[in-house]
């Protein structure tokens, strides 16, 4: 777990970025665009691997 400031100025405990992207790895970019990001904070962590996930090339 790592703190994370919000946008009412308190610091919070999230999993890591990484963590997320694992979790998030089995949606697809399309449901991640449409369905996770607009739903969270841009401040969070979740947020910020949903939209790397998004960026990644496909293989």
């Amino acid at each position: 777990m790592e703190e994370v400031v919000t946008h009412y100025g308190k610091t919070i405990l999230q999993h890591s970025v990484e963590w997320y992207k694992e979790k998030f790895s089995i949606y697809s970019k399309d449901d991640l665009k449409n369905l996770f990001i607009p739903q969270l904070y841009e401040w969070s962590n979740a947020y910020k691997a949903a939209v790397e996930l998004t960026k990644q090339k496909a293989p």
